[in-house]
């Protein structure tokens, strides 16, 4: 979904990272703009390894492997539920 071989990692920059609330413990949530869950990540141990489960309005998104991707998931899901049409270049 995202290509993150592209982004730089050179300097300080605002990321959707910065909108999570950790509590409890390896639980993020992330606000929306009427200030209500509008989703939340998990960190879960699976055969794989340990991954981030991330949920929408209470659906399940999808998993990442990294905090970073899975805060970038979500927040694209908050913000094209925003958008008519589903973003700016459509769902």
């Amino acid at each position: 979904m995202f290509d993150t071989a592209e982004m730089q990692d050179d300097g300080p920059r605002w990321h959707p990272i910065m909108l999570a609330r950790e509590s409890p413990p390896t639980c993020w949530k992330m606000l929306d703009s009427k200030r209500q869950v509008a989703g939340t990540i998990e960190l879960r141990r699976t055969p794989d390894g340990p991954r981030y489960r991330v949920e929408h309005r209470g659906v399940l998104i999808g998993w990442a492997t990294s905090l970073k991707v899975a805060t970038e998931r979500l927040h694209r899901r908050i913000i094209q539920e925003n958008v008519p049409g589903g973003g700016i270049n459509g769902p």
